[in-house]
């Protein structure tokens, strides 16, 4: 019970510093909450109902925000599908927690960043990602932006696979 506590606790903090850092307003963990149940349709999904089997599976509708819950299978390179975009490189502010598995975040100034389960990360515009470890990524970011990448990564897997 304890652990369904904390991990309560902790998206209200996720939620809480993305949708601060986007609007640069000051809000508590009640606004939040108070906030959500503002997104017309649904307020929450759970994780098993998250939709599933698409190359990003995402929900829109959130406050401006996206959330996406993706399970990455280890030795995945996000580099080749991210080639088109600005730097070659994904232009998209991610918030989030990695629910399990590691992942490397490389950033535009090649700086790398090692994630590992259970721990909350920021991507900031100008990074790609390798999957150390099959991995489970809760994250949320902008909305329009995030949906024009999923059009774009959609576009261009259709591409690479017709090239085979």
């Amino acid at each position: 019970m304890k652990s369904r506590k904390n991990k309560k606790r902790l998206w209200i903090i996720v939620t809480t510093f993305a949708l601060t850092s986007l609007t640069g307003q000051k809000m508590t963990s009640q606004e939040v909450i108070l906030r959500t149940n503002e997104v017309k349709g649904e307020t929450h999904i759970s994780k098993d109902d998250f939709p599933k089997g698409n190359i990003i599976n995402m929900v829109n509708g959130w406050g401006g925000m996206a959330v996406a819950i993706n399970e990455p299978k280890a030795g995945t390179d996000f580099s080749p599908i991210l080639k088109g975009l600005k730097d070659d490189l994904c232009q998209v502010p991610h918030w989030g927690y990695l629910e399990k598995g590691k992942i490397r975040i490389i950033n535009s100034d090649k700086k790398t960043i090692t994630v590992l389960a259970g721990e909350v990360f920021y991507m900031p515009p100008g990074h790609t990602l390798i999957v150390d470890e099959d991995a489970r990524i809760i994250d949320f970011s902008p909305e329009k932006e995030m949906s024009e990448l999923k059009t774009f990564v959609v576009n261009k897997v259709a591409e690479m696979q017709n090239k085979k």
